[in-house]
C-alpha cells in the first residue's frame, strides 16, 4: 500500500543547487530539484543506520526506485534566482601546467559567479516549502538489508543543496489512506510533464517550466555528464506564489499509469 509524507521545510535564507560542470557560471533553480531532496533523505537515512558515505550514495537510486510521487510548493515565499561571486579552487591546465598547484596557490583559485535562489517571505515568517512524497513501501533495500523509512528520517534532514543551504524540518505528516484521482484532476504541487500527462490550464497562481533530473527509477548514482547530455532529464511545471492567500492550481488530464494522490487539500501527481 502506498505511503504518503507531507514535509514542511523551513529555510534560513534560500539554497544553492546547480549542476557543476554545466558552465563556469551555473544557473540556479526555483526550488531544490527532486533529486536534491532524495539526496538529503539518503544522507539522513545513511546516518540513522550508521552507513558510510559511499553506501549513502547508493541509497539515492534505491529511494528513487521506491518513489511514486514527489512534488513541492511554496507555503509563504517567492523564489528569486540570482548569481554572486564565489572564490573556488579551479581545475584547469594553463601554460601546460595543471591546477590546482601547491607551488602557485594564487593561480589555483578563481572567482566565478554561481547561481543561488533566495526565498523571500510573504508574511514575515521564515520561508517554508512543502514537499509531498508517495512511496511504494516503508522500507528501502540496500545490500539485502531493509532500512526503515519513517518520520524520524525526515526530521533529520538539515540541508537542501550546498553546505550553506541550511534548513529545518518543522512538520512531518505520514498518511497511509491516500485518495487517488484518475482521468482528470487538479494538482497544487510541481509535476513532471510525462507523456501520460496533458496540462490543460492554470486555475490559479503562476507556473513556470523547469528541467530537473528524473527522480524515478534511477539505475545508479547520477553522473554530471548524464544531465549535460540530457539523459534522465525531465521537464517539470513548478508553482509560484505571489501572495500568502494565493494557492497555485493546475488542471491536468491523465492517461494510464499515472494518478493524483490526495491528502486533504494536498494533491500531487505520481505513478500508479
Amino acid at each position: 500500500m502506498p505511503i504518503g509524507y507531507i514535509v514542511d521545510v523551513e529555510f534560513l535564507w534560500g539554497f544553492q543547487a546547480n549542476v557543476i560542470g554545466l558552465s563556469k557560471t551555473p544557473p540556479s533553480f526555483y526550488y531544490p530539484p527532486p533529486t536534491t531532496f532524495l539526496g538529503a533523505l539518503a544522507e539522513a537515512l545513511a546516518k540513522h543506520h550508521r552507513l558510510g558515505e559511499e553506501r549513502g550514495k547508493e541509497l539515492i537510486p534505491k529511494i528513487s526506485q521506491n518513489i511514486l510521487a514527489i512534488g513541492v510548493k511554496p507555503v509563504n515565499c517567492f523564489p528569486i534566482k540570482y548569481e554572486d561571486i564565489n572564490r573556488i579552487i579551479t581545475l584547469k591546465i594553463t601554460g601546460g601546467k595543471p591546477y590546482p598547484n601547491p607551488k602557485n596557490l594564487a593561480a589555483s583559485f578563481d572567482a566565478p559567479a554561481r547561481g543561488k535562489t533566495v526565498l523571500v517571505t510573504l508574511n514575515g515568517d521564515a520561508p517554508v516549502l512543502r514537499f509531498f512524497l508517495v512511496f511504494r513501501k516503508s522500507t528501502v533495500t540496500c545490500d539485502s538489508e531493509n532500512l526503515e523509512l519513517n518520520e524520524d528520517i525526515f526530521w533529520k534532514i538539515h540541508r537542501l543543496g550546498s553546505k550553506e543551504s541550511r534548513v529545518s524540518v518543522v512538520n512531518v505528516r505520514r498518511e497511509r489512506n491516500l485518495e487517488t484521482v484518475k482521468g482528470r484532476g487538479i494538482t497544487n504541487y510541481s509535476f513532471p510533464l510525462l507523456k501520460e500527462v496533458s496540462p490543460e490550464y492554470v486555475l490559479e497562481g503562476s507556473w513556470e517550466y523547469e528541467i530537473y533530473v528524473k527522480p524515478y527509477n534511477l539505475d545508479s548514482y547520477l553522473r554530471i555528464t548524464e544531465y549535460i547530455v540530457g539523459k534522465n532529464a525531465l521537464p517539470f511545471m513548478v508553482p509560484l506564489k505571489k501572495s500568502v492567500l494565493e494557492e497555485p492550481k493546475y488542471l491536468i488530464s491523465l492517461s494510464h499509469n499515472v494518478t493524483i494522490y490526495r491528502i486533504g487539500n494536498e494533491a500531487v501527481l505520481g505513478h500508479v
